[in-house]
């Protein structure tokens, strides 16, 4: 449905004083970055990151938790939680029909996960090969394609694929492991073998390092011995002591490298062989290292057969996403020591995925900004979390010889957030500042800030930094082309979503329960008299047919230039994101369109 309106002069639309905000002198001039100022307003306080996940007994992630439910003690003591998001991995927040981002924020990881396939090839017989292959199959099959992997075979094998996008490659690596587990072995034996993997194991996690990002480990084992001796009590122990402390090495080293951990059996039965029993010496349950070792990582125990399902699977649906909880740091707690972390939910019928011991690294590494400012945030392409943001950039019509006026929204994920300062700058394609703006007192009242800055056009990568009343600072990066849609002699800003409020229009970057969402586009190069078609739709996805289509009222702002506003009905709409197109033509010319993606929250 479109609308046939005669454009008459003399209109100044509600939206105009706004959207042509000018941007301070200073951005038509050489940019330079913003300047540290004291704590007092640019520079954020110390928090620990803490990771964890909280899922069903299906393993379907819970997304509705709350602050107020979360308990965390760190060292023996409580901790009050500063902030607290659900990261999704992989950009699996996002709608995967093909829509562009409505805004970019830092509660999605949009370098993926980090999962590593650890086999223990000595511990199963020949013949299970085909069971591990197609477990790896089912892995990548499920994988999204910013998702890292990486193959690790233990004791002797090492690492046969590092951390790689290519999924192709541990496919073929998956192919030339073979299992080695002897026919016949003792008690002793196992333990032997046990103390060699995780001897690998506890090596391998100490060279990842002390991490701050969650990495997934699918450690993968036919038969794990407990720990035990290899000799009577009265005697020394001998080559085949397997010790406690081995397996709490092993914690500490995965406490470090944030590793979550899931032990995986190939099947429901003892697939290592059979255990010539020595109850004098000890256990020589097969399984019972398994469980042990899933106690001091705090993992999961799952099999690849069998009643308990698909274990790739459920490992992949449980790190769809995670909980990102910040704490205050207090002056001991960098210090590379570990710590025991406890960390409950006030929800029944739930299982928390978390660390039982953590460890901070010493703050003396390259690159690491503990405070930082505006200015250290702006600098680097690291996400700061503390404070969740969203953020996004519309071309407008508004520009001086060949550069595009751009303007920015922003504002905090959470409500009642105060904030203290706010920055945008705008990289081009070299990585070089093409504009910047810091925001005035003013602006940081109004939800969200909003800003302009000129640049040429071109495609550029627009990151906010902002630091709240609390020092707790988040950085937020979208991707914005500055090109001026054209038809005929029409040229057309970005369409921009928002609300009617006292008459005027008022931009959003989301939508809760709002029972209109309000269209606004600006044109110009149209004439007197001119005759001009104008409508907005709603779609499922970019092409798809039209939920709702509603004609676009057209009024003359002064010169060659006109608005486009409309209200299309988006209450009954269930949450999930959808495609708004304007369609706009003037008479002789084929109309064209310009779109923008609303995205809808159920909270």
């Amino acid at each position: 449905m479109t609308s046939r309106v005669e454009i008459r002069r003399g209109f100044a639309g509600p939206f105009l004083a706004i959207w042509l905000i000018a941007a301070p002198a200073a951005a038509a001039q050489a940019p330079q970055p913003p300047q540290a100022q004291p704590r007092t307003s640019e520079r954020g306080t110390d928090h620990l990151p803490l990771q964890f996940a909280v899922v069903t007994p299906e393993g379907a992630n819970l997304a509705d938790l709350k602050a107020s439910e979360v308990s965390v003690r760190l060292g023996g003591k409580v901790r009050a939680i500063r902030s607290l998001q659900l990261i999704t991995a992989g950009g699996e927040a996002l709608v995967d029909n093909g829509l562009p981002l409505p805004f970019g924020t830092n509660a999605v990881s949009a370098s993926g996960r980090t999962l590593v396939l650890v086999i223990d090839d000595e511990s199963f017989r020949t013949g299970l090969e085909g069971v591990l292959r197609g477990t790896t199959e089912s892995l990548i099959d499920g994988l999204s394609p910013e998702d890292r992997v990486a193959l690790v075979t233990l004791p002797l094998g090492g690492t046969r694929v590092p951390l790689t996008r290519d999924h192709s490659r541990v496919r073929t690596a998956m192919a030339q492991v073979v299992g080695h587990a002897a026919a016949n072995q003792t008690g002793s034996d196992l333990a032997c073998r046990s103390r060699r993997t995780l001897e690998s194991l506890a090596s391998y996690l100490d060279n990842v390092g002390t991490r701050t990002e969650q990495m997934t480990v699918m450690f993968i084992t036919a038969a794990l011995a407990a720990p035990r001796r290899d000799a009577v009590a009265a005697l020394a122990p001998g080559m085949c002591e397997l010790s406690e402390h081995l397996f709490a090495r092993v914690g500490v080293a995965a406490g470090a490298a944030r590793a979550q951990f899931y032990v995986i059996r190939p099947g429901d039965a003892s697939d290592g062989g059979a255990i010539q029993r020595e109850t004098a010496r000890g256990s020589d349950n097969p399984f019972a290292g398994m469980e042990h070792l899933a106690g001091v990582t705090g993992g999961k125990i799952l099999s690849l057969t069998g009643s308990t399902g698909g274990a790739m699977e459920r490992v992949l649906r449980e790190t769809a996403a995670h909980y990102l909880a910040t704490i205050d740091a207090l002056p001991t707690d960098r210090s590379g020591r570990t710590q025991v972390l406890s960390v409950s939910v006030a929800r029944r019928g739930v299982e928390v995925r978390s660390l039982p011991q953590i460890t901070f690294a010493k703050p003396d590494r390259p690159n690491q900004v503990l405070e930082p400012s505006l200015r250290d945030m702006v600098g680097t392409s690291v996400m700061f979390r503390d404070l969740p943001l969203r953020a996004a950039a519309f071309p407008a019509l508004a520009a001086e010889g060949d550069t595009v006026r751009i303007v920015t929204l922003a504002e905090p994920i959470e409500s009642g957030v105060k904030l203290e300062s706010m920055a945008g700058v705008l990289f081009d394609r070299d990585g070089k500042v093409a504009a910047q703006w810091l925001a005035t007192a003013d602006e940081l009242k109004r939800t969200p800030v909003m800003a302009a800055m000129a640049a040429p056009a071109g495609l550029y990568r627009l990151r906010v930094a902002a630091i709240d009343t609390t020092g707790r600072s988040g950085t937020a990066d979208f991707e914005v082309e500055a090109e001026i849609v054209r038809t005929g002699p029409l040229k057309l800003s970005s369409l921009v979503l928002g609300l009617l409020r006292e008459g005027k229009f008022e931009p959003r970057l989301q939508f809760t329960t709002e029972p209109l969402a309000v269209a606004y586009v600006e044109i110009e190069g149209a004439v007197g008299g001119a005759r001009v078609s104008a409508a907005v739709e709603v779609a499922e996805t970019l092409n798809g047919p039209a939920i709702v289509s509603v004609p676009l009222v057209v009024q003359a702002s002064g010169g060659q230039r006109f608005a486009a506003m409309g209200s299309v009905a988006v209450g009954a709409l269930p949450p999930g994101d959808y495609i708004v197109r304007a369609i706009i033509g003037i008479e002789g010319n084929p109309p064209t369109r310009v779109v923008r993606t609303l995205r809808k929250s159920a909270r």
